[in-house]
């Protein structure tokens, strides 16, 4: 399985200075050369940035509505009149109907595409819509991803429908560098995390082999320092998600 990290930051940075020094994107990632997971405002300029073709792009699955994972037009930019597939809430296929071959999901749901298979996870995370659900994925092919991006702690229903399977990597949430911050209560921390992988730990999910990055960073609450940043993922043993970067699993 492979990953290119196509934007890795949270929502609080100025995306009309993208491409600057400093900026990250909106976050979003490719997923085998093909499977675009999350469409923000930024995407269509990052893969014109990483030389990638919209016509490579096989479909769109996303985590949730927020504005930042989910923009009409660039979906509309990419999909480019081929009726891509896109996989989301009922609420965001009807947005993108017109132009997308919809497919709505729901937590629990399971489905395969372009050789993965999903399994979509109900993220600890809301939108304006309280009834409207946000996703992670468990994401299966030659290996296992868990992606959770925009959540906080692991809701039971997640931990329940993850059962005993083994993962291989997880991209998780680290909107905030360190503790008691007040958006705790749908983002994630370092701290957090480090409970969070512990229990996976001795419920044998994941082991010592596993690879893990830190994703969805936000401008204001990490250190503008990369080397800084870099500190605090060697202090938790991760990786930086950095943009443009391909990785293997």
């Amino acid at each position: 399985m492979k990953m290119r990290f196509i934007g890795c930051g949270a929502a609080d940075y100025d995306w009309s200075h993208y491409g600057e020094d400093g900026i990250l994107g909106s976050t979003a990632t490719l997923l085998n050369d093909s499977i675009l997971l999350d469409c923000g405002p930024t995407v269509a300029k990052a893969l014109n940035r990483f030389g990638i073709d919209y016509e490579k792009i096989s479909g769109i699955v996303n985590t949730h509505s927020h504005s930042d994972h989910f923009s009409v037009e660039v979906i509309r930019i990419i999909a480019g009149g081929r009726r891509i597939p896109f996989y989301g809430t009922w609420q965001a296929c009807e947005q993108v109907k017109d132009f997308c071959e919809v497919h709505p999901v729901s937590a629990g749901d399971r489905f395969d595409f372009e050789g993965c298979s999903f399994l979509v996870l109900p993220a600890n995370h809301a939108v304006t819509d309280l009834k409207e659900e946000t996703f992670n994925y468990l994401i299966s092919g030659d290996k296992t991803l868990l992606y959770a991006l925009d959540t906080a702690w692991m809701l039971t229903k997640a931990r329940l429908l993850i059962g005993k399977t083994h993962i291989d990597a997880v991209v998780w949430d680290a909107t905030m560098s360190e503790a008691d911050d007040w958006r705790i209560f749908e983002h994630s921390d370092p701290v957090m995390f480090a409970n969070i992988r512990r229990v996976l730990q001795k419920t044998g999910n994941i082991d010592d082999n596993v690879k893990i990055w830190f994703d969805h960073r936000a401008r204001t609450l990490w250190p503008q320092n990369p080397s800084e940043q870099e500190a605090i993922a060697k202090r938790e043993n991760v990786m930086l998600a950095h943009e443009g970067e391909e990785v293997f699993i």
